[in-house]
């Protein structure tokens, strides 16, 4: 079958390599569709050294396709089933995924299973990952579930009132994905970010958009003029210095700031103790099937943010653009990669 491998850094190749088969416990699917975000393009480029690993090496997670073949233990799903996956592994026996919130998965062996790769026409999968798809889900719809499905935890964890706005830093794919997750729940947003078409994209969902003249400054200004003593609620999407020291400087005492990754906390310790501000960290979460039920119902649409479509041969070209100075002017990315 053929695949999208990394072979170093920013040095994809498509290549043939051999069709997996499943094990007890898990699925193989044909992928069908493929998005790419941040933290791929984070292992294309590898971001600060922090994802090196032994090259060579499959990427992506979010992916939609049809089961090809299950194992002995699979009973919930069964081929010819389309179906979409959790980027996250869990066991589905200890504590907390017994409580439903499988990505807190108290079980190491599980949560250190290599995740799936989805830049290829086949990928095994941990079947309890996989959740069929809605006849009403497009297959590119449902190559984008984990970042709605990051909103809704989020959501759910900082207690966001839909009658105050959302302050959203970054109109990157998890930011779109969270404005167009908000704008389906009647949640009002205001985006910080942007420098070029992503502004467009992200206005077209319904948010607000203050954009950066340049990567990395500052609009604090200009939120401050829309609330003066700051706002309460706001999600931070770019994992980035910068978004986070952001974040901080537009939030309202005792506001809460939901942070998605980064790396260290910037120099504003002080500010979050003397404003008493809530840091929530937010994991990718368990909201799968509402994140499904959101798309069926047709309140969630995400393929409008979707600009340009690849071929499994164009992979390389794809990552290229998405990790290149093209990349503000850039919504998400599908690459097609077989039938439906």
């Amino acid at each position: 079958m053929r695949a999208a491998l990394l072979f170093g850094r920013e040095d994809m190749r498509v290549v043939d390599i051999l069709r997996p088969a499943p094990g007890p416990d898990e699925a193989l699917v044909r992928v069908v569709a493929y998005a790419p975000y941040g933290t791929d393009i984070g292992h294309y480029t590898n971001r600060g050294g922090r994802y090196a690993r032994a090259y060579p090496y499959g990427v992506g997670a979010d992916f939609s396709g049809i089961v090809e073949a299950v194992g002995s233990e699979v009973t919930h799903v069964r081929p010819g089933d389309r179906v979409t996956a959790l980027a996250l592994n869990h066991c589905g026996k200890c504590a907390w995924c017994v409580k439903g919130v499988t990505n807190l998965c108290l079980d190491a062996e599980a949560i250190s299973r290599a995740r799936q790769a989805c830049c290829q026409q086949f990928t095994i999968v941990a079947a309890n990952k996989l959740a069929l798809m809605p006849d009403a889900v497009s297959f590119e719809q449902g190559a984008m579930l984990a970042g709605v499905v990051v909103a809704l935890n989020g959501f759910e964890l900082m207690e966001v009132d839909p009658a105050r706005p959302l302050v959203v830093i970054g109109v990157g794919a998890m930011g779109l994905a969270v404005i167009a997750t908000a704008a389906a729940m009647g949640i009002g947003t205001i985006a910080l970010g942007g420098t070029g078409g992503r502004v467009d994209y992200a206005r077209a969902l319904g948010a607000r958009v203050l954009p950066l003249e340049s990567y990395g400054t500052m609009v604090t200004s200009e939120a401050l003029a829309i609330s003066p003593n700051g706002f309460d609620q706001i999600i931070e999407t770019t994992c980035s210095d910068w978004g986070l020291k952001q974040a901080v400087e537009v939030a309202g005492r005792l506001a809460t700031i939901g942070v998605t990754g980064g790396g260290a906390l910037p120099d504003c310790v002080w500010d979050i103790v003397l404003r008493q501000l809530r840091l929530v960290g937010i994991s990718c979460g368990h909201h799968q099937q509402q994140a499904l039920d959101l798309m069926a119902s047709g309140k969630l649409k995400l393929d409008t943010t979707i600009s340009r479509r690849f071929t499994l041969d164009q992979a390389p070209e794809a990552f290229a653009l998405l990790a290149g100075r093209e990349a503000a002017d850039i919504g998400r990315v599908i690459i097609e990669i077989g039938a439906a």
